[in-house]
């Protein structure tokens, strides 16, 4: 799982306008839960937490959402519960509706949480599966650098690679996690469900991203 970050001075690529779209901050439990198909309970428990939801809208309608956690926040594929530091935002749950796939919306929605969080944030953190390419690519575009790879180790542990230099350190510092040059799984989904190897079963999964011999399936 890369761990992506950006500071509010950092430089902001320019996307295109995109007709009827803007971005909301949203305080409403029952809308939240609808759009996500949760409980009220765990929305309410969220806001009480102190995450805060953002929705794009296009055409006067809900067409993705992701939260900020300013508090603390967890990465359940790892088992990793973290504070966040003071003047930081760890984004999270982002999700774009089927009918608005494929039109730029998921790097503008995070550029305009950027823009909002920073009256009281410096820095943002966000991470992604490595499977999910569309992801990684949206995250770029909005200005966010990749400084380290989340995974498992060959004893299951959760750990940090750096993926440029220093880059482990400085998620280290957020996440709580150690930094280790040791191996670590390519597919941290088939690490958790305790495949040997830590790769994943012939057929199992579609995490493209690996080489052929890693007998992952494209």
């Amino acid at each position: 799982m890369p761990f992506a970050t950006r500071h509010r001075n950092d430089p902001m690529p320019t996307l295109s306008p995109l007709a009827a779209l803007e971005v909301h901050h949203v305080w409403d439990v029952a809308f939240m839960a609808g759009l996500q198909q949760r409980s009220e309970a765990e929305i309410g428990a969220r806001f009480a937490d102190g995450h805060r939801p953002y929705v794009a809208w296009r055409d006067e309608m809900p067409a993705a959402f992701g939260w900020v956690a300013t508090r603390t926040a967890s990465i359940g594929e790892l088992g990793a519960t973290f504070a966040i530091p003071d003047g930081e935002r760890y984004l999270w749950n982002f999700v774009t509706l089927p009918t608005h796939r494929g039109l730029g919306i998921y790097p503008r929605l995070l550029q305009a949480i950027v823009a909002e969080e920073s009256r009281e944030a410096e820095r943002f953190w966000i991470g992604y599966a490595p499977e999910n390419h569309a992801s990684g690519s949206g995250i770029a575009k909005a200005g966010f650098t990749t400084l380290a790879e989340m995974s498992f180790d060959a004893q299951g542990r959760p750990a940090l690679h750096a993926m440029v230099p220093g880059g482990a350190a400085r998620a280290a510092s957020v996440l709580g996690l150690r930094e280790t040059t040791e191996p670590l799984t390519p597919c941290w989904r088939c690490a958790r469900a305790g495949r040997p190897g830590m790769f994943c079963a012939e057929g199992s999964c579609r995490c493209d991203y690996q080489q052929p011999k890693s007998g992952c399936a494209a």
